[in-house]
């Protein structure tokens, strides 16, 4: 019955979804009074929270940090858990990243796979579910974060009056099911300059692989041939690097356009102190994806660790770079900047920043997992096992919770990339597992 329900109510949803798509939600907007995280923020969680009004539901902003959509009764809680914020989009696309577009069979949009899509489909799930008249030993509640790519904001603000959920999933994620998320560490690098006559000012964000990466100089550059299938161009004062942008757990997916901007530098005629700087960052970096040149390059059970260099800031006194690096359980956070300290060490660079966010683990034989497992296994008749994954979602919050899609198998990652897209019917295919998962972990 709620199949049919989802089925009738599609077209809806994907109007909701362009609607929401609209909102230029980039993470982290500059405060107003009363929008602590900007005004396209605000008005997206706004827009959701009055559609799950119209649809019968109980919704509620927790001071514009988050939101929480409530159905039905009972002391425990299955929580589902989407964000409505985005990375800024970056170079590359080719239509507009907040109108939903259609091309091919499939939907294109900044947020369409990354959070905002998934969102909508918990909501448009949820609807059917009610709709459909389906009886809950557990109350269901949908969380709204608004600051998932940056700072975790709305988290910590829901922890603050908010019960935990008795069990949780995120539509943030790959199929079939991440039980267990690597560590995160976050480091910035910075080394004073007296008087430097290179500027670069690139990267979105620290968990974004930059797709394009440009150097003013007091010249007109040398031409360099470029490596790894990326572009370089060179005119009167203005070296560019062209890659492909791509999130930080991905580095294979991406092609990181500071990694070869840093090599071309180096055949520049610059001045001794940056073509020092220059180079030694480029001997130190290369082209690595995990950290081989600070020794960390180690696999376990967890994955492999990635490390990306994602920003750069270049100035006339100073240069200071941004890594993010995804590392399994095995590497504790002071192997991670111990390794990185030393040799930064060597070339004159001191850490001046660093966060580290602690990996996430649930038995993979629980009964969340095991029903997630079997939810996906029987609508793609596909023998379904538990991931590990470098990405990090909102599972990690809470201790019985994991991520449950919506990337398919075998795709190319989409989140944070130019044309993030994915096919419009993996949309109907998410709503209706969605709703499956409510009907079975919350159901009677």
């Amino acid at each position: 019955m709620y199949k049919t329900l989802i089925d009738q109510h599609f077209d809806e949803q994907l109007s909701a979804l362009g609607k929401l798509i609209s909102f230029p939600s980039v993470s982290q907007g500059e405060p107003e009074e009363g929008m602590p995280l900007g005004r396209n923020i605000h008005n997206a969680l706004t827009y959701t929270l009055d559609l799950a009004r119209e649809m019968g539901f109980s919704a509620r902003s927790l001071d514009g940090y988050c939101g929480v959509i409530d159905y039905g009764e009972g002391d425990e809680m299955l929580m589902i858990m989407a964000h409505l914020d985005v990375v800024p989009t970056g170079n590359g696309w080719t239509s507009d990243p907040f109108t939903l577009t259609q091309k091919d069979g499939r939907l294109i949009g900044r947020g369409v796979m990354d959070d905002k899509g998934p969102a909508i489909s918990s909501l448009f799930a949820l609807r059917a579910i009610k709709e459909a008249d389906i009886p809950l030993k557990r109350r269901v509640r949908i969380f709204l974060g608004c600051d998932e790519e940056r700072g975790w904001s709305c988290v910590a603000r829901y922890k603050q009056t908010e019960p935990n959920p008795t069990l949780a999933f995120t539509p943030d994620g790959q199929y079939p099911v991440i039980n267990s998320e690597k560590n995160i560490g976050q480091t910035t690098y910075t080394k004073k300059l007296t008087a430097s006559e290179v500027r670069i000012s690139c990267g979105t964000a620290p968990n974004v692989i930059p797709g394009e990466a440009v150097a003013y100089l007091p010249f007109t550059p040398e031409p360099v041939d470029a490596k790894h299938g990326m572009l370089l161009s060179g005119n009167e004062g203005e070296l560019r690097a062209v890659g492909r942008a791509g999130h930080a757990s991905t580095p294979q997916d991406a092609q990181n356009a500071l990694l070869a901007l840093l090599d071309a530098l180096k055949e520049q005629p610059l001045n001794a102190e940056d073509l020092a700087t220059a180079s030694s960052l480029a001997a130190l970096l290369a082209f690595d994806q995990h950290g081989e040149a600070f020794g960390l390059d180690v696999t376990d059970d967890s994955g492999r660790l990635t490390l990306s260099p994602n920003m750069i800031e270049w100035t006339e006194d100073s240069v200071s770079i941004t890594l993010d690096c995804r590392f399994p359980f095995s590497v504790s956070p002071e192997q991670l900047l111990a390794a990185q300290d030393e040799k930064f060490a060597q070339i004159g660079f001191t850490r001046t920043y660093d966060h580290i966010s602690k990996g996430h683990y649930i038995d993979p034989n629980c009964e969340l997992v095991n029903t997630l497992l079997d939810i996906y296994s029987e609508a793609t008749g596909k023998k379904a096992k538990p991931l590990s994954i470098g990405g990090g979602t909102y599972a990690r919050s809470f201790d019985n919770a994991v991520a449950f899609g919506v990337e398919p198998e075998g795709e190319t990652a989409q989140a944070h990339m130019p044309d993030e897209s994915c096919p419009v019917e993996s949309v109907r295919f998410d709503t209706k597992l969605i709703a499956e998962a409510i009907k079975r972990l919350a159901g009677k």
